[in-house]
């Protein structure tokens, strides 16, 4: 099972790499302006992607003057910050909801969330924000013994996408020293 786990989680991996490596750098070069302008990085997570708070904001590789976003919080950013959200769904309500509040205040926002069917007729971060990221995590990656799909990596994804962000700005902030 370790194989098959390893084997298709790389398969994601590359996927996601292939897919979002032109969002991935869009959204660095954000993070990058506002560190550079001394502005905030917001981060806002929902549900098992809350898993990522942890390093975001406590973790050794973390952003300058990061700050966790609720929902009652939202105002302590402005123009010169930046909010990355990440959410279980595209269409979760809580990360839609802000999302557009932030981009009706002119905050610019970067969405990582799975791979989930979009509601088409509901609000969706990719529609909210400016740079979205979808992780590609549809369903569990190995068949167990009763015909189902189980491992749906999804906090191990974000995490992925996170030090993407976090290494990609880090290179960008480097270039313009």
């Amino acid at each position: 099972m370790d194989k098959i786990f390893s084997t298709q989680l790389q398969g994601l991996l590359n996927k996601m790499n292939d897919t979002y490596e032109e969002a991935f750098e869009d959204a660095s070069r954000i993070l990058a302006q506002t560190i550079t302008s001394r502005g905030k990085i917001g981060i806002l997570a929902k549900g098992e992607m809350e898993g990522v708070l942890a390093q975001a904001i406590k973790g050794v590789d973390r952003f300058e003057s990061v700050v966790e976003l609720e929902e009652g919080n939202l105002d302590v950013l402005d123009e010169m910050d930046t909010a990355l959200i990440f959410s279980p769904s595209p269409n979760e309500a809580t990360c839609c909801m802000a999302a557009d509040s932030l981009k009706g205040r002119g905050i610019q926002t970067v969405a990582v969330f799975t791979g989930e069917k979009r509601d088409e007729d509901g609000p969706s971060l990719e529609d909210l924000t400016d740079v979205s990221i979808d992780l590609g995590v549809k369903k569990g990656l190995i068949p167990n013994d009763r015909g189902e799909r189980v491992g749906q990596p999804r906090l191990l994804m974000a995490l992925y996408a996170y030090y993407n962000l976090y290494f990609t700005t880090e290179e960008i902030l480097s270039e313009h020293e």
